[in-house]
């Protein structure tokens, strides 16, 4: 199988798969294997060939895929504590650093690059049904990205209710909302109306 190109802050967007963390009720995106897969196929870096046979198996094994499910999540919310960590200026915690490095010692070795159809990528076994083969671009990417941190502007968003992670890519360096539209206006009207509420 050949794992082509992938964003570098592939590991950010899974864990923003789980939305509005700061408020009483998150908006979760991923509900069973199901839609783990879909994740997977559709922006984790794995194509609708590789995933298919992990389909076929998870509808034959309803228990084992649930387990493969909740085992995803466990390595989603270390991912965002992480990340969050890092984005605070913290320490990673050692049980989150833990919970990468095992992931990142049962993904595939990315050992040789490969080219196929004019695209370049990681050869590696065929996909297994296991959490590290399917997250295996999204350990990579959180291995890397976290190698990199103090290069990268790792941000989360500052509105405490949104706690979307990111990377700052402006070109001073002052970003702090996910979206300028959603949570920078949201802060501009409340800054607003507590402005014209004291005057």
């Amino acid at each position: 199988m050949l794992v082509s190109a992938f964003p570098e802050d592939l590991c950010l967007s899974f864990a923003n798969t789980r939305q509005w963390r700061g408020t009483d009720k998150p908006t979760e995106t991923l509900h069973d294997s199901a839609d783990l897969l879909r994740w997977i196929e559709a922006e984790g870096g794995l194509g609708a060939e590789a995933i298919r046979p992990v389909h076929d198996w998870t509808g034959a094994h309803p228990k084992r895929a649930a387990r493969l499910f909740s085992r995803a999540i466990e390595l989603r919310e270390a991912i965002f504590r992480a990340f969050s960590a890092v984005a605070a200026g913290e320490p990673v915690a050692s049980a989150d650093l833990a919970a990468l490095r095992t992931g990142l010692a049962e993904a595939p070795a990315r050992t040789r690059l490969d080219a196929a159809g004019g695209a370049y990528g990681w050869r590696t076994p065929p996909l297994q049904p296991d959490v590290a083969d399917l997250l295996a671009p999204v350990l990579w990417s959180a291995g890397d990205l976290l190698l990199r941190a103090g290069q990268r502007r790792i941000r989360r968003c500052a509105n405490p209710e949104c706690l979307w992670l990111f990377i700052d890519e402006s070109r001073m360096g002052t970003r702090r909302w996910c979206d300028m539209t959603s949570c920078g206006n949201r802060a501009k009207a409340r800054r607003h109306y507590e402005k014209m509420r004291q005057t």
